[in-house]
């Protein structure tokens, strides 16, 4: 009996311990709950851009007017000064698709036409571009991406409403009339650029004149930190190799980690995710006996991106990059005349009829932009003004390295359209 009674009290101690550490045990899992919210937040869903097949098509144009611009470009500079350079062909695109919203007659067919629009109709551009806008500024929330646009009309001379209200409607364009004869004027552009771009690029407009019809600005602003991020600790000088005779020392980044890789006869290339992996950087890095020629002229080529990025793998990759920063400003008159677009920027032959009663003709298209990469990630911007004035990849290894200590290209899309917001090249440091 005895023997029983002890069983039973022992027993209701037991019970009494176990509920006594029963109710401490809420209490340390909302403090572990708390420690999860803080320190191991999901990353936001990746949101893919549904397309319908207008859409797709004219992204494929978009890229196709990419990979020129950018191969335009690129042979300009390598007979000028040869530097490092990085452009928007996206913003370049949105801001030449307002403006050609006023153009009309020969002057609309050649913008089409430079532009890939080819037959589309006004609407179907237009709501590309809306739905484009749209969807890159929410596909994914840890990636800070902004577009904004805006028009700046001489107050003395009459806009036509439907040129206006298009470009407000679909590219949400802020537009405000103005005295180009006012030195202030200047100022108020200027500090939207800033405003638009983080202050990344504080200066796009030198002066307005009293004959200037209108400035089309688009503004493009991206922040994304890398999905796999670079340890600060791993980041070394090594030398990058401009060329046989120059070679500078720079901090060279460096992980081994699974990323997205192919590599042809042209070139290797990998793609570096940011925040949820909707956007990504793709590092295109010529085999030792090629150049960024080799690639430039490649990417011409009808469908090899595309097919590129389709032999992307899954592979273990001991990653080299170098932190580089990009200013650079360039006007593009030239490029876009070499283009097709020479009819847009002649005063006697320009149609802006659905812009103005007066006549018009493109003045100049400027593109400013900035681009900084670090263990982080990446923050650019890119800011296209266009001035409108009056007439009086195989099977891979499963471990690659990829060493980007020479010249490569670079390119930063959206992933699941494969919209190229900036592209860039760098040569030397």
């Amino acid at each position: 009996m005895k023997i029983i009674k002890v069983f039973v009290l022992l027993l209701l101690s037991l019970l009494l311990s176990s509920s006594s550490c029963d109710k401490k045990v809420p209490k340390l899992e909302d403090e572990n709950e708390e420690n999860v919210d803080t320190t191991m937040k999901e990353m936001p869903k990746l949101l893919k851009i549904e397309l319908q097949r207008v859409d797709t098509s004219m992204v494929k144009s978009d890229q196709v007017f990419a990979f020129d611009f950018f191969a335009k470009l690129f042979n300009e500079e390598l007979s000028g000064d040869d530097k490092n350079f990085m452009v928007s062909p996206f913003s370049l695109s949105m801001a030449l698709a307002m403006t050609w919203n006023g153009s009309d007659g020969d002057t609309k067919l050649a913008m089409q036409n430079t532009l890939g629009i080819g037959d589309r109709s006004d609407n179907e551009v237009n709501v590309y571009f809306t739905k484009m806008k749209n969807a890159f500024e929410k596909t994914d929330p840890s990636t800070k991406l902004s577009i904004a646009n805006s028009i700046w009309t001489n107050r003395n001379v009459a806009i036509l409403p439907n040129f206006i209200s298009l470009n407000k409607t679909y590219y949400n364009a802020t537009v405000e009339a103005v005295d180009f004869a006012s030195p202030a004027t200047v100022g108020r552009i200027n500090r939207w650029a800033a405003d638009n771009t983080n202050n990344l690029i504080e200066r796009v407009i030198e002066e307005t004149k009293p004959f200037d019809l209108m400035y089309l600005l688009n503004a493009l602003y991206f922040k994304g930190v890398w999905a796999s991020e670079f340890d600060a600790m791993n980041t070394s000088k090594m030398d990058f190799v401009t060329d046989s005779v120059t070679h500078s020392k720079v901090d060279m980044m460096h992980q081994e980690a699974n990323f997205n890789y192919v590599h042809n006869e042209t070139m290797q290339l990998v793609e570096l995710p940011y925040g949820n992996k909707a956007f990504s950087m793709m590092v295109l890095l010529p085999k030792e006996d090629k150049s960024l020629v080799d690639i430039t002229q490649a990417l011409q080529e009808k469908n090899y991106w595309n097919n590129l990025r389709d032999g992307l793998m899954d592979s273990k990759v001991d990653l080299y990059l170098p932190k580089f920063k990009t200013e650079y400003s360039k006007q593009l008159n030239d490029v876009l005349i070499d283009m097709g677009m020479g009819i847009a920027f002649d005063p006697g032959s320009a149609d802006f009829s659905r812009m103005s009663n007066r006549s018009a003709f493109i003045s100049m298209v400027n593109q400013d932009t900035y681009i900084a990469t670090d263990e982080v990630g990446t923050e650019a911007a890119a800011v296209t003004s266009v001035g409108v004035s009056l007439t009086s990849a195989r099977p891979m290894p499963q471990k690659v390295i990829f060493k980007a200590d020479r010249p490569f290209v670079y390119l930063i899309q959206e992933n699941s359209t494969g919209s190229i917001l900036f592209m860039g090249v760098v040569k030397r440091f």
